[in-house]
């Protein structure tokens, strides 16, 4: 299931949303949709309940190729529809067949390519390892959004206030900030073994699609798999991608000290 298909007649990729339903009722009644990926007939679903997207009407050949729930689509329409604003080019479902990858959201600025993964499965450390370090031969920017079924707070550490005597700069007070225990999986201690190496800050970042708001994880320590973090939400229409990152109201609070909260996790926080 796609949000984007191919023209067989023009060879064009069209997008959900962007022309209207009677178009694209009337090009997959005439079977005139194919899948950009694999190249199979695609038909349009799109009912009263969920997004309107595409369906293949075979399997679809692509390697590993998984059907997409209704929340991973809405993920992704939620990603695109707010960065390509302002953004020179955009695109769902951008491939790059140089590595063999499809992300979720192409996004390029003025300095920097993007692509943005709205990610709720699940991926082993060097699964997602592997995938990054793809993006990264490619010179492209990636930034993983983790869907709210991911996101899990521990009974044994409720969410609390931040202390003040905490040893560590964090905003208190603000965004919502408060402290906790998270459950976490190989995927997500991948992400942030990879921020700290590349000296940016160790967080986890959340969205949720319905409403529309992003919850920051800024990493303290790993015990096992439970992960001892700031909690903040922001909205998402106040995130923006800057100087080749995410950009939150988050983002100017602790940038002074983003290389304090690195060293913290690659000496002892994990």
């Amino acid at each position: 299931m796609s949000l984007t298909a191919v023209r067989t007649d023009t060879g064009e990729q069209i997008t959900v949303g962007e022309i209207s339903l009677e178009e694209l009722r009337a090009l997959s009644g005439a079977r005139c949709l194919h899948c950009p990926g694999c190249g199979s007939p695609l038909t349009l679903k799109a009912g009263t309940v969920r997004l309107p997207h595409f369906a293949h009407l075979s399997e679809c050949t692509i390697p590993h190729y998984e059907p997409e729930s209704e929340s991973h689509r809405m993920g992704k329409w939620a990603l695109y529809q707010h960065f390509r604003v302002g953004a020179l080019a955009a695109g769902l479902e951008h491939g790059f067949p140089e590595t063999d990858q499809r992300a979720d959201v192409f996004i390029e600025t003025s300095t920097t390519l993007h692509v943005l993964e709205f990610q709720q499965a699940n991926n082993s450390f060097q699964e997602w390892l592997d995938r990054h370090q793809r993006y990264q031969r490619l010179g492209v920017v990636d930034t993983w959004f983790l869907g709210v079924v991911r996101y899990r707070e521990m009974r044994g550490e409720p969410l609390r206030p931040i202390s003040p005597y905490d040893p560590l700069p964090v905003p208190r007070g603000s965004l919502g900030g408060m402290a906790g225990g998270f459950g976490i999986r190989e995927m997500e201690r991948a992400i942030l073994n990879t921020c700290a190496q590349s000296d940016h800050l160790p967080m986890l970042i959340y969205l949720d699609p319905q409403e529309l708001q992003v919850t920051l994880l800024l990493a303290r320590e790993i015990r096992g798999m439970t992960l001892r973090a700031y909690r903040y939400r922001v909205p998402l229409a106040q995130c923006a991608l800057r100087e080749g990152q995410l950009w939150t109201p988050l983002t100017p609070l602790l940038e002074p000290h983003t290389h304090t909260f690195a060293a913290h996790w690659r000496t002892g926080g994990r």
